[in-house]
């Protein structure tokens, strides 16, 4: 049942006092409230409680819990806008918020649509430990049947430590791709794949390719990025595949000593570092041009957020590279969304907003058809949205994690999916 008329929710200049008020003021089909948060001259004087108090708040009566209402809980910082005359940083701090809160509504939308309703409350988490310290004792979060968010690690640890949420009850990390042990969250879900997710990805993509006579060259630089990658992958092929040929390389003298003339040389770069990057490039297209070195180039997962152009050579090398976001705009749900999203907000969705629809549109489903038991068919339900697929791994220790990942390769300008 529609009980409020949908508003449109515009993120330019002059409309982002709009959208703030309307955040605070209304609410928006199905059946959704927004909470405005507390005043920001009271803040929590902690961020934890005493056993006695945690367990307290832990004993919660069953029937308290509504299978229809849902916690959003999104860093849109309003406490630090000026809603009288806002700046390009006050709409900058909120946009990944609004954006991803639009895409949710759309997705709730959609489930709303196939006469499916839920309670939506959304709560400022304002980027701040004490205020999630806060708003996890909330009536709205006690009472809600799945929590969305937060977004940020630091805020995942101290809501999740002091919600003490019912064990039927799911808490979605929505957006970070932090290793999920760091939290030590059972019911936590970690919708964008860790880095640990990559490189089993991308060992097993090398490990495919590998043929007798080729060479797997790991291409070190001092970077952090790069250790952290390349060391857990090397280890990885070295488990799938012990056979395999591995040389270590971090200069073009051991590149050029190392590389094979017959097979194929699959090298790894792990540096998401655009200046360490182009000369190690402009060297592999020497060695291809020049002296017809057979190179395929793997790279880190960032690199889809790189700018690279035809120059760079990377088509030549068919580089590929692991991600958890790929949106083909090809799709007709993903041309339908972007169609409905315009014309609800009058922008073009982002990252966020496609996030956004998938996890409202997913949760919401298994919401509809379990009701309080969802929770146990999480790993049955797969799920193929507008930006990723949903498959699930549970470790009882630190919760559920989506372990899909893009297997993309460089062609036409761009990272495009081989798998």
């Amino acid at each position: 049942m529609i009980l409020v008329r949908n508003h449109r929710l515009p993120l330019n200049g002059s409309s982002f006092l709009i959208v703030v008020l309307l955040l605070l003021t209304v609410g928006c089909t199905p059946r959704i409230r927004v909470l405005r948060p507390a005043g920001s001259q009271t803040e929590p004087t902690r961020e934890t409680t005493t056993t006695e108090e945690r367990e307290k708040d832990a004993v919660k009566e069953t029937a308290a819990i509504d299978a229809n209402q849902i916690a959003l809980l999104l860093p849109f910082q309003l406490d630090k806008a000026n809603q009288h005359a806002p700046s390009t940083v006050d709409i900058r701090r909120s946009a990944l918020a609004l954006d991803f809160y639009q895409g949710f509504k759309l997705g709730l939308d959609a489930l709303s649509a196939q006469g499916v309703n839920f309670k939506l409350d959304v709560l400022d988490t304002r980027d701040d430990a004490a205020e999630n310290a806060r708003i996890a004792k909330l009536e709205q979060v006690q009472q809600a049947a799945l929590v969305v968010g937060p977004v940020y690690p630091k805020e995942i640890q101290v809501f999740g430590y002091n919600a003490s949420l019912d064990s039927s009850v799911l808490q979605i990390s929505p957006l970070a791709a932090s290793m999920p042990s760091e939290f030590d969250l059972p019911n936590l879900v970690t919708l964008t794949a860790p880095l640990m997710a990559h490189v089993e990805a991308l060992a097993a993509h090398i490990v495919n390719e590998y043929q007798t006579g080729d060479v797997v060259l790991f291409y070190q630089t001092e970077d952090a990025a790069s250790r952290q990658f390349l060391d857990p992958l090397k280890a990885r092929v070295r488990q799938l595949n012990s056979r395999i040929d591995i040389a270590n390389v971090n200069d073009q003298a051991s590149l050029e000593s190392s590389v094979h003339l017959s097979g194929k040389n699959l090298l790894v770069m792990g540096t998401t570092n655009k200046y360490l990057i182009s000369p190690i490039l402009a060297n592999l297209r020497t060695l291809r041009d020049e002296l017809s070195y057979d190179i395929r180039l793997f790279g880190h997962p960032n690199w889809t957020k790189l700018d690279f152009d035809e120059t760079d050579g990377l088509a030549g090398f068919r580089t590929s590279v692991t991600s958890s976001f790929y949106v083909n705009k090809g799709d007709k749900r993903v041309q339908e969304f972007d169609s409905r999203y315009r014309s609800e907000f009058g922008i073009t969705p982002t990252e966020f907003a496609y996030k956004g629809y998938d996890a409202a549109y997913y949760f919401g489903s298994l919401l509809a058809k379990y009701g309080a038991e969802y929770k146990s068919h999480i790993q049955a339900e797969t799920y193929k949205g507008l930006h990723n697929t949903f498959t699930f791994k549970y470790n009882p220790a630190w919760g559920y994690v989506n372990h899909h990942i893009w297997i993309l390769q460089f062609r036409d300008g761009d990272f495009r999916p081989v798998n």
